[in-house]
């Protein structure tokens, strides 16, 4: 009696075996509320991957605009930017036919990621990501890992670059549900519903956009990184010499000179430092011909200062004020004759002579001249020499012997 009450009836066995295949499709159903909401989270990753691959673009148009009107400048952050897209662009088209994978994985062979019917389908994301025979998940995590660390150096701002190497991290890790090191294709794609993997795959391609843009903004800043901000801009003619003989070429530098009135440079002028101006001015105190030479210490943004050379000169020239009495030049044979000779504007030594009937020689700042045959005249020709080098005759004076 007790032995059949233990025996279960055909019909109850089947029962029993219903009920146990209904708690394991109820264990593995995914809420549909779970489910639309996984697709609004894609939707909305796929916007905003738009917004973000458009502002790359201006970033990059910027970049490009500036390379071509000066290579030189931004020639070389312009190649880095293009392969920043290069790279960014290869990851991203990787992901998309991953996305493609598994969704026709689920729906078959006319499969679309953006109508994704089959979206509770839990085997899909583990078939193309995790099978060792294609090896998708593995490849596509060095994919991400080579990606980051080409980026990642070039972002020189160091929150942004640690926030982004974090995004992009693929290190093995352990879940809520098991105390095991797992790889990181595993616990992004295993048993994960196909709508989920490609709003994940959807946040990758998130992270990698924004990381390209960091990057280019990075090196779109580098291009005018040493440049100095200005606020006003003047021009200036600046002469070799303000005093011009003439027959000699007068030449100026005309050039346009921009300038922070909120942030002046130090001036240091033989290893002086003046105060916050930017003219020289100073009392000479014996004339001659002098230089001098300094250096503008311009302080930049970014908290650095780069210092500008430059050299000067100048002439210091006597009060000269000559008074002569008309046709009294008159030299006399045998002896010897004192004589002033002086070019305004340019020192003793830049000035030379020379006399017919006799000798002219110097003696300090005078000459003199020495005739040799009374009744021949005696012409003395002055010539000087310009702070550019060039050297004419200046005049030419006769003297009765």
């Amino acid at each position: 009696m007790s032995k059949s009450n233990l025996r279960l009836s055909p019909r109850q066995r089947m029962i029993n075996l219903m009920y146990i295949v209904l708690t394991a499709m109820l264990a593995l159903n995914v809420s549909s509320d779970v489910l639309d909401g996984f697709t609004q989270v894609q939707d909305g990753l796929s916007h905003t991957n738009q917004n973000f691959a458009q502002r790359n673009d201006a970033v990059y148009a910027s970049l490009e605009t500036a390379a071509r009107n000066n290579p030189d400048k931004a020639g070389k952050w312009h190649e880095l930017a293009t392969e920043v897209r290069r790279e960014s662009h290869a990851l991203c088209n990787t992901i998309d036919s991953l996305k493609l994978a598994i969704v026709r994985k689920a729906d078959g062979e006319k499969g679309n990621p953006d109508n994704i019917r089959n979206r509770e389908n839990l085997e899909a994301s583990s078939v193309v990501m995790l099978s060792p025979v294609s090896g998708n998940g593995e490849r596509l995590r060095q994919k991400v890992e080579s990606f980051r660390g080409f980026v990642a150096p070039m972002i020189t701002d160091s929150v942004t670059r640690t926030g982004i190497e974090s995004m992009l991290s693929t290190e093995s890790r352990k879940t809520d549900t098991s105390d095991a090191i797992r790889s990181w294709e595993a616990v992004k794609f295993e048993n994960q519903p196909v709508v989920a993997a490609v709003a994940l795959l959807s946040k990758l391609q998130n992270d990698v956009l924004y990381a390209e843009g960091e990057a280019l903004s990075a090196l779109a800043g580098a291009v005018d990184a040493g440049d100095v901000r200005v606020n006003e801009m003047n021009a200036f003619v600046i002469p070799e010499s303000r005093y011009v003989m003439r027959g000699s070429p007068y030449k100026a530098e005309i050039v346009l000179a921009a300038v922070d009135t909120t942030a002046r440079p130090a001036l240091v002028i033989d290893g002086k430092k003046l105060d916050a101006s930017s003219t020289y001015s100073f009392v000479p105190g014996k004339s001659g011909a002098y230089s001098y030479n300094g250096y503008l210490e311009m302080p930049h943004p970014d908290g650095t200062t780069s210092k500008h050379s430059f050299t000067g000169d100048y002439v210091v020239m006597d009060p000269v004020a000559t008074v002569s009495a008309t046709l009294m030049n008159v030299l006399y044979a045998g002896i010897d004759n004192p004589v002033e000779i002086s070019v305004p504007g340019l020192p003793v030594s830049s000035v030379s002579a020379t006399m017919t009937n006799g000798t002219l020689t110097r003696q300090g700042d005078r000459w003199v001249a020495r005739p040799s045959t009374p009744g021949q005249p005696a012409v003395i020709s002055v010539s000087a020499k310009t702070p550019d080098g060039h050297t004419s005759q200046v005049a030419s004076i006769d003297f009765k012997v």
